[in-house]
């Protein structure tokens, strides 16, 4: 932006020049050096506010949002074993997340009751809706307990194509498979939905 004046919604990088000191007073995300020339400090979005001749700059790099206790979340299982499954979050309530964050779900926590193995809940590619038990060093320990929480939306075991949800059981309109999960009430719309206003379950 060398010689060209600068605008309200300008893009600017740090140490790109904004004005002097004649033009406007500096606010955030600016410099003013000794020579009364007023800089960018960060990577942002120009702001002038004409009624009190100031310039500041907006970052547009944002801090992420980690999951915290509590939080709804929205992930696709991408491992599961015996008596676990490995979950990548890819939104935390309304907000999509710019990194990935691993979740991990223990059997004890998906049905509030008996399970005898993970693979009768839950398989790989499945995504699903679940609640933030705990965080720590960058896991999620998460749960499904409760109507609300679950699996939303899930493929075919054999086929590949979208299961169906009929009754207490999933089945594919191709090939005529069935297949059991634990299905969230949601299933088939939670992605339309706004998962960080749906009510909590109780602690167990």
């Amino acid at each position: 932006m060398i010689n060209q004046r600068i605008k309200e919604g300008d893009s600017v990088l740090p140490g790109e020049r904004l004005g002097v000191i004649e033009e406007y007073l500096p606010g955030e995300g600016t410099f003013q050096d000794e020579d009364d020339i007023i800089y960018a400090t960060i990577t942002g979005i120009v702001h002038i506010d004409m009624k009190e001749r100031k310039i500041s700059v907006e970052g547009s790099t944002r801090q992420p949002v980690y999951p915290k206790r509590n939080d709804v979340v929205l992930g696709q299982i991408q491992h599961v074993t015996k008596k676990s499954a490995i979950i990548n979050i890819f939104r935390i309530g309304n907000t999509e997340c710019p990194i990935t964050f691993s979740g991990y779900l223990f059997i004890k926590n998906t049905a509030g009751g008996y399970v005898e193995q993970m693979r009768d809940l839950f398989a790989p590619g499945d995504l699903v809706i679940a609640r933030v038990q705990q965080q720590a060093d960058g896991l999620a320990r998460l749960s499904t307990v409760g109507t609300r929480f679950g699996v939303f939306q899930a493929s075919c075991s054999r086929c590949g194509e979208p299961l169906h949800l009929q009754g207490t059981r999933l089945e594919c309109t191709e090939c005529g498979n069935f297949e059991q999960r634990k299905i969230s009430q949601k299933y088939g719309q939670i992605l339309n939905s706004k998962p960080a206003e749906e009510e909590l379950p109780s602690e167990d």
